[in-house]
């Protein structure tokens, strides 16, 4: 009997020893490959890697991180193959090529005070904009020469020609002899502060003058081959010649924000007593016809499709989240074409429209989505 028990406690013991082997080494595993627990607040992380300081996007929604860094001034490359920005705050450039899927830096010079850049419509030229006490100075920079050159401090507005080889900008606090106010005697005319706006060489050289305003705190923009147009401070919008004819092309609209097509033919605007509530409108340039296209959408928030037709907006789906709709100006008909699951700041097109790039507000970083297969 008791040979019986010792030899029943021996094969117990036995079964044991053996299950606790196993245990040992299926969770702590054998090899280079076995990774231990560490007890510490790491390893609720499980098996997840860093991503190269990208952020990580919702999954399934064709979302894919473009910029590892802040971005601002973006733009299509000149090879139409990607597209180009500017780090924030550092001025450093950079380049994603959709080809490759690969961002890459093109110059890694920190420019100090730097705000932000214009491109010029060919993207050989800029002009970056850097704080200055008082005012913005403005400094034009090819970047096939190398060629620099500072514009005047009294600049407050400049854009590019459509084609590129111009620029119009509005010149303030500047002393003209003005004749058509009556004089104070009869020996010289009243002189008086008077504003301008010029069109030159994009360097800022061979200037002419096109119009003397005493309106203030112009926008202006430069929509249409041979017109320039401008908002005044009652968000009025003007087309101005380069032989100097002005017209009134907008009244004065509450809160109004535009986006003007490619090649200007259209122009969309919004407008309303309640920033967050603003309707959206369409005018054609030639018939100057107006419509309300019914929606509750901000124009700074859209991009135009390059058929002038379709314009791709964000629209707000909760105050910190927005979606992306493609909208047809002619019918007024919506297509959902992403869910971001961001706050959206501002939208762009590929130069082909092949994808459709989009700056998130929270992080200050590039997104983008494919459209065409």
């Amino acid at each position: 009997m008791r040979g019986t028990k010792f030899l029943s406690f021996l094969i117990i013991s036995l079964i044991l020893t053996a299950f606790l082997a196993g245990y040992i080494m299926v969770n702590r595993g054998l090899g280079s490959g076995s990774k231990s627990k560490t007890g510490t607040i790491l390893d609720k992380f499980g098996e997840q890697q860093l991503t190269d300081s990208k952020e990580q996007v919702p999954e399934g929604n064709g979302i894919f991180p473009i910029s590892s860094v802040k971005v601002v001034s973006v733009s299509n490359s000149s090879d139409r193959k990607g597209t180009i920005y500017f780090e924030k705050n550092t001025g450093k450039l950079f380049e994603f090529d959709f080809s490759s899927n690969q961002e890459q830096v093109i110059s890694d010079t920190v420019l100090p005070n730097f705000l932000s850049s214009i491109w010029s419509p060919v993207k050989k030229e800029a002009l970056n904009l850097f704080y200055s006490p008082g005012n913005t100075k403005i400094t034009y920079h090819n970047y096939d020469t190398g060629k620099t050159n500072d514009l005047n401090n009294n600049i407050r507005s400049v854009a590019f020609s459509p084609d590129g080889n111009m620029i119009a900008y509005y010149l303030t606090n500047t002393i003209d002899s003005d004749e058509s106010y009556p004089p104070t005697n009869e020996m010289a005319p009243v002189t008086s502060q008077i504003n301008k706006l010029y069109i030159s060489q994009p360097d800022g050289t061979y200037p002419k003058k096109i119009l003397d305003t005493r309106i203030t705190d112009l926008e202006i923009s430069w929509p249409i081959k041979d017109q320039l147009s401008f908002i005044t401070p009652d968000r009025e919008v003007f087309l101005l010649t380069e032989s100097g004819r002005l017209t009134k092309f907008l009244e004065p609209r509450t809160n109004l924000t535009t986006k003007w097509s490619v090649g200007g033919k259209k122009l969309l605007f919004s407008w309303g007593e309640d920033i967050t509530n603003q309707q959206l409108w369409l005018k054609d340039t030639e018939s100057k016809s107006e419509k309300n296209l019914t929606l509750s959408i901000i124009a700074s928030r859209c991009a135009w499709s390059i058929d002038n037709i379709n314009i791709f907006c964000a629209v707000a789906k909760t105050p910190s989240i927005d979606d992306i709709y493609r909208i047809n100006t002619n019918t007024g008909s919506q297509e959902l074409l992403v869910e971001p699951a961001m706050p959206l700041e501002d939208i762009f097109l590929t130069a082909v429209e092949d994808y459709l790039i989009f700056k998130n507000a929270a992080d200050e970083k590039l997104y983008g989505v494919k459209l065409l297969p």
